[in-house]
């Protein structure tokens, strides 16, 4: 075969940029010596390795957006650290030197629990409690704040090195006030119950047998007034005494009606009454006095986040400032890579494709596209977010000591293995068509050009003898 022409930074922008191999012409005059020739050529030793050609991109590794996580009322006694990885069941941090503990879950508490109540947040505590393997009594809906659940609550408190929340001061004031008011009900109902029973006893038979006589005894008083003379019933001389009638006979009729309520059953409705209200209101006031016995938690004492742990992001409350709002920002613990796409890398890069992240260092971890998103529009600034994919990446331990830092990604769409590999610039065009690459030593070898990738390309030879290690000369 004869040398009719070779290419230089024509065949190599071909190549490069992935075209079709085709017959392309570089004229080239024979004449110049081939001393000068020799002097002016630069080699390349023939290499034979793997090649592969695909996407690159630039990227960052990053935690994910991080979220708000609020609390309650109170005065913050102590803070975590950012950067600090916490589990569910531990606490986060103290308000006025009281835990408030991660759990896991998706409803936030709202509202401050106690014994009896019963809704989405009792059930999201018993359950978070029931994960981290407490025993809180019946995990069926609806169930009420029990007992079971008070004691998984003080488990939990015991666990993180604190007292129950039923031993806080103000827990203890609390149960001491509904003790009292205990008391107090019990000794109303033992009035009540006294009362109704002299109710019901009625009178005795030696009280009826009093008013009888003492209806006799008038009767007799009355027959003697009437039996005066007429002046010693008069006004002057009879009134008040033995002689005045009208008397006489105002105290038989009063002898009388006592002998007839005597006579009468016994009605204690009214007594009876009184003790259902006592009662009703002793039973009122053990249920506050049991509720008060036990520990209660609130959105004081508990966070609810989605994860099994978290990253702090960000500190946002202060030691002896309130609590209220957001005290911090948190993220995911695993670390992932993000990269920003044109529409037409987007289509490339689908979930499920697999890829290559290379870390500072040079070192290289395998990773998964897990979810591509759209591009859109920021409502606030009109600008346009770019696509951005997520890489997730197995290789957690490498990330961490990585940092947050850019990486490659490389998506390899074709790769050639075991190739005898030559730069680019070492490619002839012949005119006949078809590429060779010249030896040092003289002569041209026929080669035929398969994957590129940057500046090489791998061959495979087609007329004459080429091996690895064999020099050939480069424009």
């Amino acid at each position: 075969m004869t040398k009719k022409g070779w290419i230089a930074a024509g065949v190599t922008a071909a190549v490069l940029a992935g075209a079709t191999v085709g017959a392309v012409w570089w004229g080239s005059s024979r004449a110049d010596s081939n001393e000068a020739k020799k002097a002016e050529r630069r080699t390349a030793v023939v290499e034979r390795t793997s090649l592969a050609s695909g996407l690159e991109l630039r990227g960052t590794l990053a935690y994910g957006d991080p979220q708000e996580l609020g609390g309650a009322a109170g005065i913050v006694t102590k803070l975590p650290e950012a950067g600090s990885i916490h589990k569910v069941g531990e606490p986060l941090l103290e308000v006025e030197g009281n835990p408030v503990f991660l759990l896991h879950g998706s409803i936030p508490l709202w509202r401050d629990l106690a014994v009896g109540m019963s809704g989405i947040d009792v059930d999201t505590l018993r359950a978070a409690l029931t994960e981290l393997g407490y025993s809180a009594g019946s995990t069926a809906a609806a169930t009420p704040y029990d007992q079971d659940l008070a004691g998984a609550v003080d488990a939990l408190y015991a666990a993180g090195g604190y007292p129950a929340p039923s031993t806080r001061p103000d827990a203890v004031q609390k149960r001491n006030e509904a003790n009292q008011e205990l008391a107090a009900a019990k000794e109303a109902v033992a009035a009540a119950r006294q009362a109704l029973t002299q109710a019901q006893r009625g009178p005795t038979g030696q009280e009826k047998t009093a008013a009888a006589e003492a209806v006799a005894a008038a009767e007799r008083a009355l027959t003697k007034a009437q039996r005066c003379s007429a002046a010693e019933q008069s006004e002057e001389y009879g009134t008040g005494g033995p002689c005045d009638v009208e008397a006489a006979q105002g105290n038989l009729n009063t002898a009388k009606a006592a002998q007839a309520d005597a006579a009468k059953a016994v009605d204690a409705s009214a007594e009876r009454a009184a003790l259902a209200a006592a009662e009703t209101e002793l039973a009122a006031k053990q249920t506050v006095a049991d509720q008060a016995a036990l520990s209660a938690v609130g959105q004081k004492d508990i966070l609810i986040v989605p994860t099994a742990e978290m990253r702090v992001d960000q500190v946002k409350a202060k030691i002896g400032q309130s609590a209220e709002g957001a005290v911090v920002t948190y993220t995911d613990t695993t670390v992932f890579a993000n990269v920003d796409l044109t529409e037409a890398q987007k289509k490339l890069l689908v979930t499920g494709t697999q890829v290559e992240v290379t870390l500072p260092g040079d070192a290289v971890v395998v990773g998964v596209v897990g979810e591509v998103a759209a591009s859109r529009q920021n409502t606030e600034t009109g600008e346009t977010i770019p696509a951005r994919a997520r890489i997730d990446i197995e290789a957690q331990a490498e990330l961490t000591e990585a940092g947050l830092s850019g990486v490659t990604i490389a998506m390899i769409e074709e790769e050639a293995a075991d190739a005898l590999v030559v730069p680019v610039t070492a490619l002839l065009a012949l005119a006949e068509g078809g590429y060779a690459v010249e030896l040092e030593s003289g002569g041209l070898v026929g080669v035929e050009v398969g994957l590129v990738q940057d500046t090489r390309a791998q061959i495979t030879v087609t007329a004459g003898e080429l091996e690895e290690g064999d020099v050939v000369v480069i424009a």
